[in-house]
């Protein structure tokens, strides 16, 4: 509900008029009505809305997708409903407005073959938006590249005019979150806990639990989002693969500093045989930041809150990677009757006591020099000497790194500073369930450390030749020929 009360339609009075004026036969909004609680504030916002709106040279459909992109990445849905028709008009096709709302999907398919391809200006503004919306401080290179597509994307434009379009483009981007802010926080229209409708998307964001998969095989092989509610209130971001009513279920878990699109190289040959659920663990991706730091026990119960919101009962198997593959491992101990299988990669059953020391150091740096400081040292570390990760595994990888927020690193990396499992009794809970402990040959001492959990435990290792810390992604095929028959075997 909105948490402060709006001012009358006709509330008089020279502020209020000349929103009236700039807003035309719409009158005033809920937004405006909501400001004009504060009258200077409402007459400033109202400025500089005006001059970003109407004052600007950057051409008017660059202005909207941008707006677009902010507001999907806020779950601003009043923010999105208001510039959806702005942007039609300015020439932004229903095929377009698809790929901008959909965050999910890695940026490079914006500019990819097909319905609604954006040009490389557009992309490249939206990967400004992403950037200070997400994490704030933007990448040198993201700078250059709206630069170099401002000075060659339409007539030839002098510098003064090109450093004017990147400041309007800036501005765009800030005010807008700014906007978007304001209208989730005071829940402006009651709309803070919508999705935004963008078109091909909107009914399945909007069905969060049994109905966000489909009651038969979708043809297109579309996959379908949702949210899912887990404790201390936080919100879940879902995909669900759907192969059939009758193939079992994977439960597939991120690591930390990554989100649910660091298995798009695994997914399309797992849901040949598997529906499969891939979800943003908390404080990543889409999902909510938490209010308190994680612990493994808390991102296990997660797992769990997931299989409740889709209607499973038992998932085949749990899969997760790194601080996914912690969780997967928590999952076996707090609920081992609700999988059948268990699948940790690259992870470990008890932090050792050396690790919170570099959490500490890890989240300092975040802190003091953001995410991008910290892509920059932890890719190298996750495709070391020995991975086979191509440069652009280590680019999507830098860019899932990059797009996590600072809190939400933080709260994630707070589990991995002090669990024991082990004292859990982990060894024995895996004893009653198959389980399947892989890692990436050129992942330093993990190897060595899972092969001997394996034994204790009575469970399956696997080693993935040339590999790194997340052998899904830089050696998939081969992540695969070492899974999925397992994941088949009787």
């Amino acid at each position: 509900m909105v948490r402060v009360p709006y001012v009358p339609k006709d509330t008089p009075g020279p502020i209020a008029d000349a929103i009236r004026a700039r807003r035309g036969t719409r009158g005033l909004t809920p937004l405006d009505r909501s400001l004009l609680n504060a009258p200077p504030v409402a007459e400033g916002w109202s400025k500089l809305l005006g001059a970003i709106r109407t004052g600007s040279t950057l051409q008017d459909d660059l202005r909207e997708i941008m707006i677009l992109r902010v507001a999907a990445r806020n779950r601003a849905a009043f923010e999105w409903i208001h510039h959806e028709h702005v942007a039609t008009l300015a020439g932004v096709t229903r095929e377009q407005l698809t790929r901008i709302g959909d965050i999910q999907a890695p940026t490079t398919s914006l500019t990819s073959a097909g319905p609604g391809k954006l040009s490389d200006l557009q992309a490249a503004a939206l990967r400004l938006a992403d950037a200070m919306t997400t994490t704030v401080q933007v990448p040198e290179g993201t700078f250059s590249e709206l630069r170099a597509a401002l000075a060659t994307g339409g007539d030839s434009e002098s510098e003064a005019a090109t450093n004017r379009k990147m400041t309007e483009a800036v501005a765009t981007c800030a005010t807008y979150n700014m906007v978007s802010r304001f209208l989730v926080a005071l829940d402006i229209d009651e709309r803070a806990g919508q999705p935004c409708p963008v078109p091909g998307l909107a009914e399945e964001e909007a069905t969060p639990r049994a109905a966000a998969y489909p009651s038969s095989h979708s043809a297109d092989g579309a996959s379908n989002r949702g949210l899912v509610q887990a404790g201390q209130g936080v919100n879940l971001a879902t995909r669900v693969h759907f192969h059939s009513m009758q193939a079992p279920w994977l439960v597939l878990v991120n690591s930390l500093m990554t989100n649910l699109t660091m298995w798009d190289q695994v997914v399309p040959t797992l849901s040949g045989h598997f529906n499969i659920v891939t979800y943003d663990q908390r404080g990543h991706g889409n999902s909510s930041i938490p209010p308190q730091p994680c612990t493994v026990d808390a991102l296990a119960d997660d797992v769990a809150a997931v299989l409740d919101g889709l209607g499973i009962d038992k998932a085949h198997a749990v899969v997760g990677v790194s601080q996914g593959g912690a969780t997967a491992l928590a999952f076996a101990v707090r609920h081992g009757h609700r999988a059948a299988r268990i699948v940790a990669c690259d992870t470990q059953a008890a932090s050792p006591e050396a690790n919170r020391a570099a959490w500490d150091e890890r989240i300092a740096l975040a802190h003091a020099k953001g995410m991008e400081a910290l892509a920059e040292a932890t890719v190298p570390r996750w495709y070391g000497p020995g991975s086979g990760a191509t440069d652009e595994v280590r680019r999507k990888t830098h860019a899932m790194i990059t797009s996590t927020s600072v809190e939400g690193f933080e709260k994630g990396a707070r589990a991995l500073q002090g669990y024991d499992l082990l004292a859990q009794g982990l060894v024995e809970q895996l004893k009653n369930l198959s389980t399947l402990l892989v890692a990436g040959s050129a992942d330093g001492k993990l190897p060595e450390t899972l092969k001997k959990l394996a034994t204790e435990a009575g469970s399956t290792f696997a080693e993935i030749p040339n590999a790194g810390h997340l052998p899904m992604c830089d050696q998939p095929k081969a992540w695969l020929d070492a899974v999925l028959p397992w994941l088949l075997s009787k």
